[in-house]
């Protein structure tokens, strides 16, 4: 167990993050955040008698101290959301909780509606998710501050307490135009990205925009009448500069909601989908590409924590195809599948993803199990007859007859379908390069 004096030789900031307590092995067990990282993880240490029992042991685990500083302190509660989602830490969540976890939502219309929600509808776009459901209501507490937006479900008949107090523009009684609040969305969904220059360089072009009128109408050649128009530009020039104080306070870094964060929360989503234990850290994804059977191959792709990893990607020229005009698709992923079975020096996926529908889950199943090998697979494709762009992509389980459709807004599905999709442009890339060398030969 380290000691208050070992805790304090570490230099730890003052400012806000996110601190993360680690134990032997380098796992995370606790992510927190702080608005004083150093405070804050100096109180462990200080109250230890007045800690729970679960946190004193903890406490009595930790060997390592990370911190991740951050500008503010919404920066800290959404980088905390993040981490938590990615590392499932001990001490932060027990993984059989089957609870759902909060997005926040932007619906769809003329004046979208921005709220939390647990469930992913078809329309409208989705951020998240969040683990802390702080995290989540703060960052719409802090939204709302710096661009005013509608929260009700239905129009109201009349203005509510929060357009008396600035925190809604009033659609319902058209007291703001369409285009003029689809504005303010915009705003939101970058905040939400966590596009930091691309919001800030969008004020800034607007408030330049306001000064160059402001400036025109100062001019002395202008009429007097002209000062009522000018006060609004005034308001308009003040309003954004105080947008750009608050931004500089509270806006997201690089850090909040990026990819890496998205594409491990898709990896916990997948696992929840799954019924896994953990998180499949390793996926394998395969594909085949051929002209009538001739110059057939196949693609092995890897993710790892729900990242493309090309190092580890694998290409396998088939050439049983080039006798076998009639050997068709699922010949060929035997084909593939039994070579890739045979290197024993590769690692083993958590989970393996087929292009393809039953009849090709249900061959890879049979070829794992030959091969002793007890790993999940999925065949992500369309019912038969469906080859449409417009076609939904179905979950399809061995020996299971009905596949399973999810919500393109589904993070599962996201992840799936890179695996699938990056399977496939590998696939085409190097069908291409051995027809290129079949041509010149």
């Amino acid at each position: 167990m380290l000691t208050l004096e070992q805790v304090k030789q570490l230099k730890i900031p003052s400012c806000s993050g996110s601190y993360q307590f680690c134990v032997q092995d380098g796992s995370i067990v606790y992510v927190g955040k702080a608005i004083n990282l150093q405070k804050r993880i100096y109180s462990y240490w200080q109250r230890y008698q007045d800690l729970t029992p679960a946190k004193q042991q903890m406490i009595a685990e930790v060997v390592t101290i990370k911190w991740l500083e951050t500008d503010s302190e919404i920066e800290a509660l959404l980088l905390e959301a993040n981490l938590i989602k990615k590392y499932q830490p001990k001490y932060n969540i027990v993984w059989r909780d089957d609870k759902r976890y909060q997005y926040i939502a932007i619906s769809a219309g003329n004046f979208p509606r921005v709220y939390l929600t647990r469930k992913l509808e078809e329309s409208g776009q989705f951020f998240g998710p969040f683990t802390s459901n702080q995290a989540a209501r703060e960052t719409l507490r802090i939204i709302r501050k710096i661009w005013p937006y509608r929260s009700c479900r239905n129009l109201p008949t009349k203005t509510c307490l929060y357009y008396r107090i600035g925190q809604c523009p009033g659609p319902c009684q058209q007291l703001i135009s369409a285009v003029d609040y689809q504005k303010i969305i915009q705003q939101i969904v970058l905040f939400l990205q966590g596009k930091k220059q691309s919001v800030i360089k969008k004020i800034q072009v607007e408030l330049s925009g306001y000064q160059k009128q402001l400036a025109k109408l100062n001019q002395p050649t202008k009429k007097q009448n002209a000062s009522e128009e000018a006060a609004k530009f005034e308001y308009k020039i003040s309003s954004l500069n105080w947008q750009l104080r608050q931004l500089e306070q509270v806006l997201a870094s690089n850090h909040i909601l990026g990819l890496e964060e998205k594409y491990a929360n898709d990896v916990v989503e997948l696992a929840k989908l799954l019924g896994f234990t953990k998180p499949p850290q390793r996926i394998e994804g395969y594909d085949l590409s051929n002209l009538y059977n001739k110059q057939a191959v196949g693609s092995l792709v890897v993710f790892i924590d729900g990242e493309a990893c090309p190092s580890e990607y694998k290409r396998f020229r088939l050439s049983g195809a080039e006798t076998v005009s009639s050997l068709g698709d699922i010949a060929l992923l035997r084909e593939m599948l039994t070579r890739r079975l045979a290197h024993h020096d590769w690692p083993q996926p958590d989970l393996i993803v087929i292009d393809g529908a039953k009849a090709q889950a249900n061959i890879a199943r049979r070829l794992l199990d030959r091969a002793g090998w007890n790993i999940p697979v999925i065949g992500l494709g369309k019912d038969k007859g469906l080859r449409s762009a417009r076609a939904m992509d179905k979950l399809f389980f061995p020996g299971q007859q009905q596949a399973l459709q999810l919500s393109l807004n589904n993070p599962a599905l996201h992840l799936l379908k890179r695996v699938r999709d990056e399977a496939h442009r590998f696939a085409i890339t190097y069908h291409r390069q051995v027809r290129r060398k079949k041509f010149w030969e």
